[in-house]
């Protein structure tokens, strides 16, 4: 049976899958708790978070250019008086780590009435829609961090080049198992911003699955994809499979633009 994908991609926390309304991402940014350097796994909005579920995050790693290690067994919640989270220790030198991580957010299904069930088609045959949802995400923590380096996510952004820290683009380029995705549509957000999709300019993959993206301001910068593929590999449970992607990374000094 012919697969047709359908691309959208934006940079903020909140784009991406084709459900609905706004849907709920996965992204990793670096905290310090009692000192010692933490990788934070976040899930939901940048406005409102929700803790994710352990079960449910099939991988954490982080790479160096000395070779990779699992932070899945570290796992613990974020502590109460901040927004939730999962925190896993970073062993190794931020500046030098890229973490990486898979999350299975399971099958949703829209009944007739609007109504969403986290619940697959197999439990709701009647239902108006239904989907499987997996999330990746990747963080540079630093300059030293192997930015380049292609993880393997079935759906994922890598940089072509380390922006410094005043630069004013990005290039990146967007992957889908393995191979470039052309035509793309990238959206750029900076510092956590949650931009809606209407009015904002679009940064268009070229064949080759790259695009340069403007960056406009210091601080925390996220990329998003989505890309959704009809019909689905598991057509008894669900219509659709969604993969959505995040790249996030700092420049902490004020850009040339």
């Amino acid at each position: 049976m012919l697969l047709l994908p359908r691309t959208a991609l934006a940079a903020a926390l909140v784009l991406g899958a084709s459900q609905p309304g706004r849907a709920q991402e996965l992204w990793l940014t670096l905290s310090t708790v009692d000192s010692a350097p933490q990788v934070r796994v976040n899930y939901g909005h940048a406005s409102k978070r929700e803790a994710p579920n352990p079960s449910q995050l099939i991988d954490l790693v982080a790479l160096t250019q000395d070779g990779a290690a699992s932070l899945r067994g570290g796992l613990k919640p974020a502590p109460p008086d901040v927004p939730p989270a999962l925190l896993a220790p970073l062993g190794a030198k931020p500046g030098r780590t890229l973490a990486a991580a898979t999350y299975d957010a399971g099958y949703w299904t829209t009944l007739r009435d609007g109504t969403r069930l986290n619940a697959s088609r197999r439990l709701v045959p009647d239902a108006r829609s239904s989907l499987w949802s997996v999330k990746y995400a990747k963080a540079a923590f630093g300059p030293g961090a192997p930015w380049l380096r292609v993880i393997g996510h079935t759906l994922e952004i890598v940089p072509v080049e380390v922006p410094g820290p005043t630069a004013g683009a990005i290039r990146v380029r967007v992957l889908f198992r393995g191979a470039p995705l052309p035509g793309a549509d990238l959206y750029y957000g900076d510092s956590g911003m949650e931009p809606e999709r209407a009015g904002v300019p679009a940064y268009t993959t070229d064949p080759d699955g790259v695009a340069t993206v403007p960056i406009r301001k210091a601080g925390s910068q996220v990329l998003t994809v989505s890309q959704t593929v009809s019909p689905s590999a598991t057509p008894t449970l669900a219509d659709e499979d969604v993969y959505t992607a995040t790249f996030a990374f700092r420049l902490d000094e004020p850009s040339v633009n």
